[in-house]
């Protein structure tokens, strides 16, 4: 128990308190996004491909889950055009159904390819949803906060972490020779196979896992909003997705650039994004312009996985990537834990209602969402599961925790 009964009641009145109107919040008219942010949204394009694809399969796969399978609808020359894997191969969405009023849009993760560096998942069959009952998937769990969600979760098999929107030729070093960075359109998919399945959804988590953390922190959460509203309690959970930048490692930023072209699809008025700085821009702009949108960051200081991908290209660092464990050219765990801080670090001091993270020191380990480490995982003693709940109903004692700097041996 984390109160005793007086403070219990006295956080239930606090809880009750914030569903009053009042200010921005309590007004359905300045909720969510502006206006002026939603027409340039769309003025970039972000939701070109919204409507676009309908899955040409359904099928039930059991314990609850149905698989959508999109047609990569192959023109004459043999492109695909569709929702479609990196290798050219068939994308699938999926769906289980719980309360219809409350969905969970879950974004996989599974690495990153660019340019000389192949170090990410290469087909949606891989990914197809976990059969362990462990993490966020433990439904029979009380101490899950999604257990009686309905759920679109969607693979990862795009190398662009859900925002690319290119075809690269010639790649001698990729299998087949050609990648196909379709993310964005195949994140529209799911997005119109959740409104399709769950079209009342009222209380909407975008969540994602490391690469998907990143695409659940960029542009998932404006198709959310383009496909539910403004009137719905949207909240982003990125578990693990770094969205800050080594900046150093300028070949792997030019190569992203060139390779996924994502860049493309922010709004004009966001001067500081840029494929050439920091991605955190994008989230800055989003609470900026979406005046209730709520967002979470989960993330180990020395986490080996994201060390390894912010190393590559530095100069010294192995390339293409080696196993993802600390190098003596790469990253180290302190120049991590200060890029990490100093972008999402300032993001909450602009936004410190709306925008928390759960900072571990001296841990490696990466990601936590679907992991039993979701409900063992703690900092400054409290349990990441219950941070999460705290997180989703909007509690008041919901808050930002940082742990103090402990040296990995």
């Amino acid at each position: 128990m984390r109160f005793n009964f007086t403070l219990g009641l006295l956080a239930l009145g606090l809880s009750l308190a914030v569903l009053v109107p009042t200010g921005a919040e309590g007004d359905s008219k300045n909720r969510g996004l502006t206006q002026e942010a939603e027409d340039e949204l769309r003025g970039a394009g972000v939701d070109k491909y919204l409507g676009a694809f309908t899955p040409a399969a359904s099928e039930d796969v059991g314990d609850g889950w149905v698989k959508h399978s999109f047609d990569p609808e192959y023109d004459q020359t043999g492109t695909p055009n569709g929702p479609v894997c990196i290798a050219g191969t068939e994308y699938s969405v999926f769906t289980r159904q719980g309360n219809p009023a409350k969905l969970l849009i879950l974004l996989q993760g599974g690495g990153a390819c660019w340019q000389d560096l192949n170090r990410c998942n290469l087909f949606s069959e891989a990914q197809e949803p976990p059969v362990g009952r462990v993490g966020i998937w433990d439904f029979d769990s009380k101490d899950n906060p999604f257990r009686n969600y309905s759920i679109v979760y969607m693979p990862y098999c795009d190398g662009s972490v859900f925002g690319g929107d290119n075809t690269v030729e010639n790649d001698a070093s990729f299998p087949g020779g050609v990648r196909h960075h379709r993310g964005l359109r195949n994140l529209s998919a799911g997005m119109d196979v959740g409104k399709a399945a769950f079209p009342n959804a009222s209380t909407i988590t975008v969540a994602g896992s490391s690469a998907g953390g990143v695409g659940a922190a960029a542009f998932a959460p404006f198709l959310a909003r383009f496909q539910y509203g403004n009137n719905t309690h949207l909240t982003v959970f990125n578990d693990a997705g770094p969205i800050a930048v080594n900046l150093a490692a300028q070949d792997a930023v030019a190569a992203r650039d060139n390779d996924w072209q994502f860049a493309q699809f922010y709004p004009a008025s966001c001067t500081a994004c840029s494929a050439f700085g920091q991605q955190t821009a994008i989230v800055d702009w989003r609470l900026e312009n979406d005046r209730t949108i709520r967002e979470a960051f989960y993330e180990t200081d020395a986490d080996a996985t994201n060390i390894g991908f912010a190393s590559a290209n530095l100069p010294g660092f192995f390339d293409p990537l080696p196993p993802i464990i600390p190098f003596p050219d790469g990253l180290s765990q302190t120049d991590y834990r200060d890029l990490i801080l100093t972008e999402h670090g300032a993001l909450n001091a602009a936004y410190p209602d709306r925008y928390k993270t759960f900072i571990v020191s001296g841990d490696s380990s990466h990601t936590a969402l679907q992991s039993p480490r979701f409900y063992s995982q703690d900092a400054d003693g409290v349990l990441l599961n219950e941070w999460t709940d705290d997180f989703v109903k909007k509690r008041p004692f919901w808050s930002d925790i940082v742990e103090d700097f402990i040296p990995l041996p």
